[in-house]
């Protein structure tokens, strides 16, 4: 599968699919079935994940391709916005003061 392709399907889906889970929790918002905020929740994080999903996928693409430097770019890529998620909980959970 091409990289282009396999990238398109990954951040086609991860849109899609946090669309509809922003939509589901809207409409049980709307109802007032108290699981709305958790179904948003999720939504955001399928949101957040779609990025770096799609760095892995063109990462495997380019290994299957025998691409290495661009495997060894995107696990780069991949490295720092794992990284930044980690410190943005990070900076989250600490007291600040």
């Amino acid at each position: 599968m091409k990289v282009e392709r396999a990238v398109y399907l990954t951040l086609t889906f991860g849109t899609i699919s946090s669309l509809l889970l922003f939509s589901i929790g809207l409409i049980l918002d709307i109802i007032g079935i108290k699981i709305a905020s958790a179904v948003i929740l999720a939504a955001i994080v399928v949101l957040v994940i779609t990025p770096m999903i799609r760095v892995i996928v063109a990462m495997f693409s380019f290994a299957s391709s025998k691409e290495k430097y661009n495997v060894a770019v995107a696990f780069v890529v991949l490295f720092f916005m794992v990284l930044s998620l980690i410190v943005g909980f990070l900076l989250r959970i600490m007291p600040s003061g």
